[in-house]
C-alpha cells in the first residue's frame, strides 16, 4: 500500500486486497475520511437519480470489512461536498474504498507514529498472494491463497475421462483438460494479481498435467511448484491447507492462528499461562507477564484506543501481538471468551 504519514492525517493508495485490512484496522471512529465516490444526484425536474462522481469528506461511523468479497465500506455522515450539490452536507454516506484511488485520512487526536509502524510491520508479509490448482480426477479447484486463508474460485469438471482408455489416448485427453483448467484459471486471475503459483494433485495426474500447465501459464511470468498430494480438487485444497501448511507459510498467518489453538489447549489442561478477557490480560500486562497477547479484529475495532493502549503496553514489555480475524474459527472461538487473550511467559496463580 501506498502511504503518507504526517502528523495528523495519512494519504493512501490501495493497491491489493489485503490493503483493504490494513485500512480497516486504521480507522477509528471521528475519523475523517476524503476521497472520491458515487453518489445519487436528483434534479427537481427529474424524479429518477443520476450517479455522478464526486470528491466528498466524511466523518467515519462504523466500518464493514468482507474478506472474501474484498471490500470495506465505510460509513458516516458528509462534513464536505462540492457545492453545487445542495442538501448533501450533514446526510450520510457509504465510501467503498477501491483500488487505485488516493485517500486522506484525518486523524483529530494525531496519528500515533509508533502504533502505526508496528502494524504496517505486522502485516508486512501478507501481501503475497499464491493461485492454486489443485487437479484431480473428477475435478480441479482454482484458488486464490491470501493472508487469512483460501479462497476458492470455481471449479472445473473432468468431462474427458469416463472410462478406461489406451495409454496415448489417455494422455491426449488429460492434455485437453488441463488445457481448459489453465484457460478458466487465466480468466479469473490477472499476473498481476499473484507472485506465485502452486499446481497440487495426485502424483499419476501431474505427470499427465503438470508439463501442459505450466506450458499454459508461463504468460504469468511468476515461479510455478509442483506439490505432490493424495487427493486433488476440493480435497486437495483442504489437504495442502492442513497436512502441508509449510508449502503455504509464507503465505497464510497459519502460526498466529494456531496460537489460538494453543491457548484453549492449556486452559483445558488447567494451566495458568493464559490470560481471558479484557480484565485479566489488563493484570498481566501489569505484571509483564505476557508473551503472545491475541485480539480479534473486530473487538480490536469496539475497543478502540483501550485496544491501542494494550497493544503499546505488550511491545513495550517485550511481548508479540497478533489480530485474529473474526471470519476464521480461531476468532470465532476468541470471540466466544471475550475476544481477547493472552498466552503468558509463566503461570499467574491466584492472581485473578
Amino acid at each position: 500500500m501506498k502511504i503518507e504519514i504526517r502528523k495528523n492525517e495519512l494519504e493512501f493508495e490501495i493497491e491489493s486486497e489485503e490493503d483493504l485490512y490494513l485500512v480497516y484496522l486504521l480507522l477509528d471512529k471521528n475519523d475523517l475520511l476524503y476521497g472520491w465516490t458515487v453518489r445519487e444526484f436528483r434534479t427537481r425536474k427529474s424524479e429518477r437519480g443520476e450517479r455522478k462522481r464526486i470528491y466528498v469528506g466524511i466523518r467515519v461511523e462504523t466500518v464493514e470489512y468482507h474478506a472474501f468479497r474484498g471490500s470495506l465500506r465505510v460509513r458516516g455522515v458528509i462534513i464536505e461536498a462540492p457545492e453545487w450539490f445542495d442538501g448533501i452536507r450533514g446526510s450520510y454516506h457509504t465510501m467503498e474504498l477501491i483500488r487505485g484511488v488516493r485517500y486522506r485520512l484525518v486523524k483529530p487526536e494525531g496519528v500515533d507514529r509508533y502504533f502505526l509502524e508496528k502494524i504496517l510491520e505486522l502485516f508486512s508479509r501478507s501481501a503475497v498472494k499464491v493461485m492454486i490448482l489443485s487437479v484431480g480426477d473428477e475435478e480441479t479447484a482454482i484458488a486464490m491463497c491470501r493472508m487469512f486463508g483460501i479462497d476458492v474460485l470455481t471449479t472445473v469438471t473432468n468431462r474427458y475421462l469416463s472410462g478406461k482408455y489406451a495409454e496415448t489416448e489417455r494422455t491426449k485427453l488429460l492434455e485437453k483438460y488441463a488445457r481448459e483448467v489453465a484457460t478458466h484459471a487465466k480468466a479469473l486471475v490477472k499476473p498481476s494479481d499473484i507472485d506465485s503459483i502452486i499446481i497440487a494433485g495426485p502424483s499419476r495426474l501431474l505427470d499427465y498435467m503438470q508439463d501442459v500447465l505450466m506450458e499454459e501459464l508461463r504468460s504469468y511470468a511468476r515461479p510455478i511448484r509442483t506439490v505432490t498430494l493424495s487427493e486433488g480438487g476440493l480435497a486437495g485444497i483442504f489437504e495442502l491447507q492442513h497436512a502441508a501448511p509449510e508449502v503455504l507459510k509464507d503465505v497464510l498467518r497459519l502460526e498466529e492462528l494456531k496460537l489460538v489453538d494453543k491457548l484453549f489447549e492449556h486452559l483445558a489442561k488447567g494451566k495458568m499461562d493464559v490470560a481471558l478477557g479484557l480484565e485479566e490480560v489488563k493484570r498481566a500486562l501489569d505484571r509483564g507477564a505476557v508473551q503472545t497477547l491475541l485480539i480479534v479484529d473486530e473487538y480490536f475495532k469496539e475497543l478502540g484506543q483501550e485496544a491501542k493502549s494494550l497493544v503499546r503496553q505488550a511491545l513495550s514489555t517485550g511481548a508479540n501481538f497478533a489480530i485474529i480475524p473474526q471470519h476464521t474459527a480461531a476468532g470465532q472461538k476468541l470471540r466466544g471468551i471475550g475476544g481477547v487473550g493472552a498466552l503468558l511467559r509463566y503461570e499467574l496463580r491466584d492472581e485473578y
